[in-house]
């Protein structure tokens, strides 16, 4: 058996096409199964962020697993997989665990020294644990790579001053509004972004926070953390009207704030600015929102620069990580350790010869 990662991520592919690409939770179940009963398929994992969609794999033949895969994404989600097979990369053998563990490490985040990719890394192996598609071999290496991304953080400063994606666009809404004390902020989802960010916004003195959610009960919740009011989903438009923020974090497969909705709200003041971002992937705001007046538009991909600068000071601490990562993989694939078996992973090009 070999162990490959196929996948895309934030470094790869726009936005455009991730969305394309992501499991929504609800079709994570059905995703997990369907992959498993591809003959080239031993075990797998699938690992869905707002950054990346990767799936992991212990695989009888690297090179019917590549195509497998990508047909499987292709048939998943019903887009011809020449759509995004340039923005695939794949790895193996000792690769594909390399790589594993800088995402547990955090060190292939957007942004570096995050700490919600490990919790994302956690669940997606639990998970494919409860459904049977992870046995013996991603056990062990997930395993592993949940070690290597404790002892990271215990052993290095990489997190310190890292920001979260939530906590970016806090920073984004500061620039615009300068002081957040009297605004209104609407959030959409109720999920941990939802959460951060309310926490975020919360301890920046807004008072004011809104929480919707198609569940009520989960709004309840989240509003109740943080002195908030939770409102009806299907009321959003009618709270939006007095919005300053609103942030949205929801897996809805579709748009559900077009042009036309603000086009409509910002009509009532010509003075007025409203700030929104969008966690949501898909996406949950028509890009075409940002062309309004007064509105200012942000995305997932949009929060890289405030990335790239808080990086810069945690570089040290990357090296740090990466040399753990190293003396981590050169144990395990020690000649008095079994050794694992590697061998080149063809490239996605070489797959369809």
């Amino acid at each position: 058996m070999e162990t490959i990662v196929l996948g895309l991520s934030h470094k790869s592919a726009p936005i455009e096409i991730r969305e394309k690409l992501s499991f929504p939770a609800k079709t994570l179940t059905q995703a997990l199964l369907s992959l498993n009963e591809y003959p080239s398929i031993e075990e797998n994992i699938i690992l869905s962020t707002c950054n990346r969609v990767e799936i992991y794999a212990s695989v009888s033949d690297t090179r019917k697993a590549a195509i497998d895969i990508q047909d499987f994404l292709s048939r998943f989600h019903k887009i011809e997989a020449g759509l995004f097979r340039e923005c695939l990369y794949s790895f193996s053998g000792q690769e594909a665990l390399r790589h594993l563990f800088r995402v547990a490490s955090s060190l292939d985040s957007m942004m570096v020294g995050e700490t919600q990719i490990f919790g994302q890394l956690k669940d997606a192996f639990f998970y494919a644990k409860e459904l049977s598609c992870a046995g013996k071999t991603l056990n062990h290496f997930f395993t592993e790579a949940l070690k290597i991304g404790k002892l990271v953080r215990s052993q290095t400063q990489i997190g310190k001053g890292a920001v979260s994606i939530s906590s970016a666009a806090i920073e984004l809404a500061k620039e615009i509004f300068e002081d957040l004390k009297d605004k209104k902020v609407l959030i959409i989802g109720a999920g941990k972004i939802a959460e951060l960010a309310a926490e975020n916004l919360y301890s920046k003195g807004a008072k004011t926070v809104l929480v919707a959610n198609r569940t009520f009960e989960k709004a309840k919740e989240l509003a109740g953390l943080f002195g908030g009011t939770a409102v009806k989903f299907k009321d959003i438009f009618e709270y939006l009207e007095d919005t300053d923020i609103l942030i949205s974090s929801t897996s809805a497969p579709h748009f559900i704030i077009k042009e036309e909705h603000i086009k409509k709200i910002m009509g009532k003041n010509k003075d007025r600015r409203l700030f929104l971002i969008d966690l949501g992937l898909p996406r949950n705001i028509a890009p075409e929102v940002s062309k309004i007046n007064g509105v200012y538009l942000y995305n997932i991909d949009n929060l890289n620069e405030i990335c790239e600068a808080n990086l810069k000071e945690r570089l040290s601490e990357a090296k740090k990580a990466e040399a753990l990562i190293e003396k981590h993989l050169e144990r395990l694939f020690s000649p008095a350790v079994k050794p694992l078996k590697e061998e080149a992973f063809p490239t996605l090009q070489q797959a369809f010869l």
